[in-house]
């Protein structure tokens, strides 16, 4: 479970149905297991190997490559933690010290049991626990869960054989309907048919619990044995299997799930030390020497990547673990380049081939007498917006369509904005096909980019497509629009967001009225603080570099449910979708 020390950098996002977070304590004579699902937006799951030393225990933790922090995991002892997101409760400390350093990885360094790791939690403040509660069990059978009680920490020790955690306070479920929650109930139920505790068993629920495209890693440690079982995005069927103390000798590192799943052998993916990135700039161009701007750079299926700037110059940071994948340059008009990561200079000079275009026969087709026109996508939604620029690079989103007919002749094109403060807001135009063995977006349609600039502050934003020859192919297809942005405005905008959301919280901390804490329905993984007025009344508004953001409809209706709209968070990003309607509406001739 993602514990609570990252800032969300989008002002408004679009909401995902989730209940964030599942563990599970089960004993017998035999068997001292534990199980959970990790559930989170980032797909870049991650181990870390921390070995032991002299004064510090060894242990792995799991995380995310391009966040850090640990999300649980267990030390040589068979001392395990993890966490689940649950209601705000605020905790009042007195005459305690504030930890240095992660809390939770200094009890898997120094404690070898949940006795010892109660000692250390109870001399400091642990303000987390307002809105998570934490599982903490050891290899002697011991299991207690910490967290919010009137105000103050709560130890909360198993009683019987199980114990088990999903988003709900344990002392006061009034402040959630979370008890009832199907994953809570179905595990509850099979429990009471197992005759006794082991790893199938055990297994069968985290089939039955987890969450198409959320659940980003499920595990099952055996605290007795000192032995994880990692089943990486739902892949119940393999499971990468590690053992301590004997993982310790592949050193301090942090290693890719998706890595260890596809080579399965430790030594090819565990090269480097977590604090190593390697940072790549370069320059991109066609085969003339001419400058590439706004070319998508990244990782497939992974929060990492960029676009270039301009002048055609990029620079991307990647974590070490990302050495032995593959990084992609693509620009509508032009062929795909790959290189491989560890053979890339910090300085680097990518060319991209440009593709034969041939030009459809769309004169003739448009003069047909008996041609049809269509209007396809969604006017209506007046409550939300989608969200603002992309933040590293490529951030796009887009709306499936279906017509009665094809080919068909794109003639027009509409797209609400919500918001513009800049003097020309830009966005590239995609039409994707569907891909229906993904059930997403698949490949770029256009033979040619093209850019929709526009200087309106808000509305429909209207353009004329007629003369850009688009002849699709496709009765369903996807419509998309990517924000592009050069390096410095992303981390302008970066940098100000987190001062944003810095703002809010304290202004919620000392009484501000306008503020106000909440965790969504179906949204308990991405609790915000909310305020109520206008953001410009935010002093640091005017530092904040110019922005845009589309309209959309939040949730979904009869009449919206079939116009699915996804979104990816930069460039080669995993595409997802999002429980919104883009207003956007393509008119086809057919």
């Amino acid at each position: 479970m993602r514990l609570p020390f990252l800032i969300g950098f989008f002002l408004i996002i679009a909401t995902f149905e989730t209940q964030a977070c599942f563990i599970l304590f089960a004993r017998d004579a035999n068997r001292i297991l534990v199980a959970n699902h990790e559930d989170w937006t980032a797909r870049d799951g991650a181990m870390r190997i921390i070995p032991p030393t002299a004064g510090r225990y060894g242990s792995i933790i799991f995380t995310f490559a391009s966040e850090g922090w640990a999300q649980g995991g267990m030390n040589e002892k068979g001392l395990f933690f993890d966490a689940a997101r649950t209601p705000f409760q605020e905790i009042f400390f007195e005459g305690k010290s504030n930890p240095t350093g992660f809390i939770w990885q200094t009890i898997l360094d120094q404690a070898a049991n949940v006795k010892e790791a109660i000692a250390i939690l109870q001399q400091h403040n642990l303000p987390e626990l307002s809105e998570v509660t934490v599982m903490l069990a050891d290899a002697s059978g011991n299991a207690v869960l910490v967290g919010a009680h009137n105000h103050s920490v709560g130890i909360w020790p198993v009683a019987g054989a199980t114990l088990l955690q999903t988003n709900f306070n344990q002392w006061h479920p009034n402040l959630s309907n979370e008890p009832a929650c199907w994953r809570y109930d179905t595990a509850t139920r099979h429990l009471a048919q197992f005759k006794e505790v082991s790893v199938e068993n055990i297994l069968s629920i985290l089939r039955k619990t987890h969450q198409d495209s959320m659940t980003v890693y499920s595990n099952i440690y055996d605290l007795k044995n000192k032995t994880v079982y990692i089943y990486n995005k739902r892949n119940f069927d393999h499971a990468l299997t590690v053992q301590l103390p004997e993982f310790f000798q592949n050193g301090d590192c942090l290693l890719s799930l998706d890595s260890l799943e596809k080579y399965n052998d430790y030594s090819k993916v565990c090269l480097v030390k977590k604090t190593n990135i390697k940072t790549i700039r370069g320059k991109i161009t066609d085969e003339h020497g001419a400058p590439l701007p706004y070319v998508n750079i990244g990782i497939p299926g992974q929060n990492v990547g960029t676009l270039s700037d301009p002048d055609g110059s990029f620079e991307i940071s990647l974590p070490g673990t990302f050495l032995t994948d593959t990084l992609r340059f693509s620009s509508i008009g032009y062929k795909e380049h790959k290189l491989c990561i560890n053979k890339l200079s910090d300085s680097a000079t990518v060319v991209l081939q440009s593709t034969a275009t041939l030009l459809n026969e769309v004169t003739i087709f448009s003069k047909r007498l008996d041609r049809k026109t269509l209007r396809l996508g969604w006017m209506g939604g007046k409550d939300g917006v989608l969200p603002l620029d992309t933040l590293q690079g490529g951030g796009a989103v887009a709306l499936l369509v279906e017509a009665p007919e094809r080919p068909l002749f794109v003639d027009r094109l509409q797209v609400r904005l919500m918001y513009n403060s800049k003097d020309t807001a830009r966005l590239r135009l995609h039409f994707f096909e569907y891909d229906s063995l993904q059930d997403r977006p698949g490949k770029e349609l256009l033979s040619k980019e093209i850019i929709l600039e526009e200087r309106k502050r808000f509305g429909w934003l209207r353009f004329d497509l007629s003369d850009k020859n688009i002849l699709l192919d496709k009765k369903k297809f996807f419509v998309g629009f990517e924000w592009i942005d050069d390096t410095q405005t992303r981390k302008r905008m970066i940098s100000g967001l987190k001062k944003w959301e810095a703002w809010k919280r304290e202004q919620f901390q000392a009484g501000n009225k306008k503020v106000e804490y909440i965790v969504e329905p179906g949204n308990d993984a991405y609790p915000t603080y909310k305020y109520h007025g206008n953001m410009m009344d935010w002093p640091g508004f005017k530092d904040l570099p110019p922005f845009t953001g589309l309209m959309i409809e939040s949730g979904k209706t009869d009449d919206t449910i079939r116009l699915r709209t996804f979104e990816r968070k930069t460039s080669f990003g995993e595409w997802k979708e999002i429980n919104a309607t883009l207003n956007v509406v393509v008119t086809v001739i057919y």
